[in-house]
């Protein structure tokens, strides 16, 4: 009996290194996995592609229409992973919009209010505070409100986004957007022309 005791605490000790471990090596430094509402396209896709961004980012805002358009082109092929990289020191609201794009991912919405967050990016920016922007934007794709706004007041969010902030600064992530095409690293609006083109040379491979 103290025998299987002792191989099942072995065992239970053992699932949290195991669970850090599910993870994809590429040349760049590992990837955590990251939940299934901030992903879109194909969970079988050949391609995975994998980007940080921080949604107060004029560049990640001009760029987005792209990543649309490439995962309509490339249906069934493709996935995308979308990774926190708010750029707190040159942008102020970049946190508190990062939290709140969590908040909606808690509710199966990552990627109606993402889209929001960038087409509205203008109004928010420059705000002092900006809930209720942020508030609007959860009425309007529809969100739980009184949720969203339980949520927007916890901290525990945060430290989500702190960690893809942190596997982005080990894989070198200096600017953003940054896309990982496989392991070909697109910075800025080269992934507007060159998107396409990365692509192509992963699935030939």
């Amino acid at each position: 009996m103290n025998f299987r005791r002792f191989i099942a605490g072995t065992i239970l000790l053992a699932l949290p290194l195991i669970a850090v471990r599910l993870v994809k090596q590429t040349t760049w430094g590992p990837i955590l996995a990251a939940p299934p509402a901030r992903q879109t396209g194909d969970p079988k896709a050949k391609v995975v592609i994998v980007e940080y961004s921080d949604f107060q980012c004029p560049s990640c805002a001009i760029v987005d229409p792209t990543a649309h358009k490439l995962l309509e082109v490339y249906k069934g092929k493709i996935r995308l992973i979308y990774k926190y990289y708010p750029l707190t020191k040159i942008h102020k609201n970049a946190m508190a919009s990062a939290h709140a794009a969590e908040c909606a991912a808690g509710q199966d919405q990552f990627w109606p209010y993402h889209d929001r967050l960038f087409q509205t990016q203008r109004a928010w920016a420059d705000l002092q505070d900006p809930t209720t922007s942020f508030m609007a934007i959860a009425q309007e794709v529809k969100l739980d409100t009184a949720k969203f706004q339980t949520c927007y007041v916890d901290p525990a969010p945060i430290a989500r986004i702190e960690a893809d902030a942190q596997e982005a600064q080990a894989r070198e992530v200096t600017a953003t957007p940054t896309f990982f095409v496989g392991d070909e690293r697109l910075v800025g609006q080269v992934f507007v022309t060159d998107g396409a083109r990365t692509i192509e040379k992963e699935l030939r491979q």
